[in-house]
Formats: C-alpha cells, sequence, structure tokens
C-alpha cells in the first residue's frame, strides 16, 4: 500500500494528540510526506532511507549525522508484513526509547485503518459501478452478468423494488460547512465522510447478511434495491417498506440538519427489469417533493405517472394554453386552492376549512380561475384538464431546478 500525503499527515496529527512530541512520516522512498513542521515535508530524509533498506529502527543521537534528519528515533511501518513506511520522532532518542514502540504500534493501527477504508472505498465503487450498469441493463451474458454480482455479494435473481431517497437541503449545508476549509483538501475529505456516514446510517437499518444493496447515486441521492417477498400482498410489501423507510428517515432527521424524501418502484422478478423499477422510484420521488410527502410509491400515482416521461416542450405548451400561468399575481396560491379543491372532490366546506379561507372566498378564487382560464374547476371535464396543466406546471417547475 501506498500511503498518501493526506493520510500520513492525518496519522501524523493523531498521533501527536496523544503524545506531545515532533512527529514526521516518510514513504518508501525516505522523502518527509508529513509532519508538524511543515517546512520539513518534501525534504529527503537520510535516516528513513536506511530504515527502509534494512527494516530495523534507526537511531540518530545528532543532527549533522544523516542528511535531511535531525536527532531523534526512526522506526519503520508495517502492513500486511511488508513496511510502508517510517515514522520519526524528533528529540532525545533517551529520552523517547520507552514511548517509541507505542507510536509505532498507533502508527500501524492507523494505517490498517487507513487500508481498511481504503479497501471499503474501492469496493464500494466496483459495486457501485456494478449496480450502474445493471440498472442501465446493457450486459450481454445474463450468466457472466450474474456471476460477477456474486462475487460483490448480490443475487441479482431475487424479485425487488427500488428505492430511491433524497437528501433534501444536504448540498446547502454542505455548501456552509465548506465555507470554513477556505479550498482546502479537508473540506472535499469532510463531504465524503459525511456521505458515508449517511450511506452506514442507511445500511444499519438492514441486516448484514440480507440481499439488499444500497449505493450512493449522485450527490444528495442513495438508491436502494431492496429485495422483498412476491408472495405477499402488495398493501402488505408498501407497509413493510414504508415501515423500514420511515425509520431511515426519522434517523437522518435525528442526526443532520436536514430532511429525505423518497420514491419507491414497483416489484419485478426478472433482474432486466430493475431499470423500470428505479425510474418508477425516480418520478414517485419528484411526486413526492412537489406534494411535500416524505414517501411516495409509484402505485400511488394517477396522472403523475406520465407527467415526466413527455417532452418539456410539450408540457409547457399544454400549460400555457390551458392555465396561462402568467395572469396568475399568486400562482402559488391558485394552484394549492386547485390542488385541495380536488383532493375534496369539489366540496366547498371541506376544501375552504383544509385551506383555511372562508368559503366565499374560495368560491371567488375558483371564479378568478374561470374568467382567466375560460376552464370552471367546478365543471369535472374541465377540472381534468386544469389538473393536467398544474402537473404538468409543477413537473416543469421541478426539473428546472435539478
Amino acid at each position: 500500500m501506498i500511503i498518501s500525503q493526506q493520510v500520513a499527515q492525518s496519522i501524523v496529527e493523531e498521533v501527536q494528540k496523544v503524545v506531545s512530541v515532533n512527529i514526521n512520516f516518510m514513504n518508501n522512498e525516505g522523502k518527509i510526506i508529513a509532519s508538524m513542521n511543515k517546512n520539513r515535508i518534501g525534504d529527503f530524509h537520510e535516516g528513513a532511507f536506511r530504515v527502509i533498506e534494512t527494516k530495523e529502527t534507526v537511531v540518530i543521537q545528532t543532527d549533522e549525522k544523516w542528511v535531511g534528519a535531525k536527532q531523534g528515533l526512526n522506526l519503520p511501518v508495517f502492513l500486511h508484513h511488508q513496511i510502508v513506511g517510517v515514522i520519526g520522532i524528533t528529540g532525545d532518542p533517551d529520552e523517547y526509547s520507552q514511548m517509541a514502540e507505542i507510536i509505532r504500534k498507533m502508527t500501524e493501527v492507523l494505517v490498517r485503518e487507513a487500508y481498511l477504508d481504503k479497501q471499503f472505498e474501492l469496493e464500494e465503487r466496483a459495486k457501485q459501478s456494478y449496480i450502474e450498469e445493471w440498472i442501465e441493463g446493457n450486459w450481454e451474458d445474463d450468466k457472466l452478468f450474474a456471476s460477477r454480482g456474486w462475487i460483490l455479494g448480490i443475487n441479482i435473481q431475487v424479485p425487488r423494488i427500488a428505492v430511491i431517497i433524497d437528501l433534501v437541503g444536504f448540498n446547502d449545508w454542505i455548501y456552509q460547512k465548506l465555507r470554513n476549509y477556505q479550498a482546502d483538501v479537508g473540506g472535499e475529505l469532510e463531504v465524503q465522510r459525511i456521505r458515508r456516514e449517511i450511506l452506514r446510517l442507511i445500511q444499519d437499518h438492514f441486516p448484514e447478511q440480507s440481499q439488499h444493496v444500497i449505493v450512493p447515486s449522485g450527490s444528495t441521492r442513495y438508491t436502494l434495491l431492496l429485495s422483498v417477498d412476491e408472495k405477499i400482498t402488495l398493501k402488505k410489501r408498501w407497509e413493510k417498506v414504508n415501515y423500514r423507510l420511515s425509520k431511515i428517515q426519522k434517523a437522518i432527521a435525528s442526526s443532520y440538519p436536514f430532511q429525505s424524501v423518497a420514491g419507491i418502484g414497483r416489484m419485478y422478478v426478472e433482474p432486466r427489469e430493475i431499470r423500470k423499477s428505479e425510474k418508477e422510484a425516480y418520478l414517485a420521488l419528484q411526486y413526492a417533493k412537489t406534494q411535500q410527502k416524505q414517501a411516495y410509491s409509484y402505485d400511488q400515482l394517477g396522472i403523475e405517472s406520465f407527467v415526466y416521461e413527455l417532452d418539456p416542450e410539450v408540457r409547457n405548451d399544454y400549460v400555457y394554453r390551458i392555465l396561462q400561468p402568467d395572469e396568475f399575481p399568486r400562482l402559488n396560491q391558485t394552484l394549492e386552492t386547485m390542488d385541495v379543491f380536488f383532493q375534496e372532490n369539489g366540496s366547498i366546506n371541506r376544501a375552504a376549512e383544509k385551506l383555511f379561507i372562508h368559503k366565499n372566498t374560495l368560491q371567488y378564487r375558483l371564479k378568478k380561475i374561470y374568467t382567466i382560464t375560460g376552464y370552471d374547476p367546478r365543471v369535472i371535464s374541465d377540472a381534468v384538464l386544469l389538473k393536467i396543466a398544474a402537473a404538468f406546471y409543477q413537473a416543469n417547475e421541478l426539473f428546472s431546478k435539478e
């Protein structure tokens, strides 16, 4: 394993917190790649080079004897019985001789943790790449593709549904955090750390040996391909998934200053059909956002199930022909009024109560819609046209922000 400068510096800083001594880390070429004294980074350290050659501790009594070295102890750092670097302790060797072995062991523990993190990252990248290929459905050999899945611990033959969780407000929160880093690489490392934390939080809500697959998908989203029991009813399946999602979303909200929204696709048995479920989950997610719901299933969608598949220009043309949005000074209020009125099946009393307005005010708003558009929300045939126009408008607004 080649220790990066960032990892080495983090190791040096962690060790220094425990033992207040000046620590340096040299790579397998004898070059100082991390130090509490930043001026020494990049210098050649002859003592460390000798450690690499002999795999033995080198004690330096004076600053003059070795090129680029100061008085102190230099110890080999091993990973899997191979030397991966040298940890240097600046100061009187006699003073730090008893502490030196502890520092070396501590360093090796931190190197091992960095190695495991790297392996985890590589495995997650491989898994993510495989799942992207799976969702695209473009592989040629079914047996070969399934075998690759088995290597990663994924059985693509079980019935599954796709779920997409989107973190609402995550980017704004991250932006505020990054302002403290002033373009330092530490800022990006912090972002990646938080994303991994959230991934683990989601994964912790499923059994370790299950066939549920959870991977990051984009900067704010996580895709879940959940194995499900095809023998239970649709209602029971929805209840089980929604219960699990509710717990995940509560955990996210309690740990971070943002909320999450989820879209759920339908169940499919054939591996190539997971693409359909993922697309359905995405459409359900968009609708959940427009309705400010925590979760929505594709099976719950009406008009919205095809709204997002139409060309934006087609939707836009229809919106301006039917709804004429520019003519409404308070368009959001108008859309909310229609939405609640339709939800209450045209009941003036129930809709007015839900909107917290007098029923005469509601009647006035409905007449205003008729005056501007020529379509009356109280007439079924006109209401259908207006409902579709409102759904199209919301879809265009949402996708313009993507």
